[in-house]
């Protein structure tokens, strides 16, 4: 198995990783019956929790070297990374604007960190891969480059 199919794997897990920290520490006080579940708060919960799922389901398919050529994985990729970058800053801030340490697991940072650095990981490696292949000679397609 090659680099960047284990770049697949590894940020698959991250991102169910984020999902499930998401879902233990915003969903945890309606599980144990300290908050009641309301509409807004489930929405809350489990919106960024499918996301997460969504984007780990996406990234084997992002490790194919054979879809390489397709438009999809770069904008699925890029946005996995941008959004995850987006919520490592957050979760980071509120450190830097001088909020106990102690809670720095209860916010983004910690987890979506390594989701942050895999999904660029995939990115950029399906965007070299995708500009150094010409364009007729790919699979299937019966052409050898001039």
């Amino acid at each position: 198995m090659g680099a960047r199919r284990w770049v697949g794997w590894a940020a698959a897990g991250s991102g169910v990783v984020l999902g499930a920290a998401h879902l233990a520490i915003t969903g945890g006080p309606v599980l144990t019956g300290a908050q009641e579940p309301t509409l807004g708060h489930l929405v809350w919960v489990f919106v960024p929790v499918l996301v997460a799922l969504a984007f780990s389901a996406a990234a084997p398919a992002l490790a194919d070297t054979r879809r390489d050529r397709g438009r999809w994985p770069l904008w699925v990729g890029g946005t996995a990374a941008v959004s995850t970058g987006a919520l490592t800053l957050l979760g980071f801030a509120s450190l830097a604007s001088g909020a106990d340490p102690a809670t720095y697991f209860l916010g983004p940072g910690p987890y979506a960190l390594p989701c942050a650095v895999l999904f660029t990981t995939l990115t950029l490696s399906h965007r070299t891969a995708r500009t150094a292949s010409p364009p007729d000679s790919g699979p299937g397609t019966h052409r050898t480059p001039a």
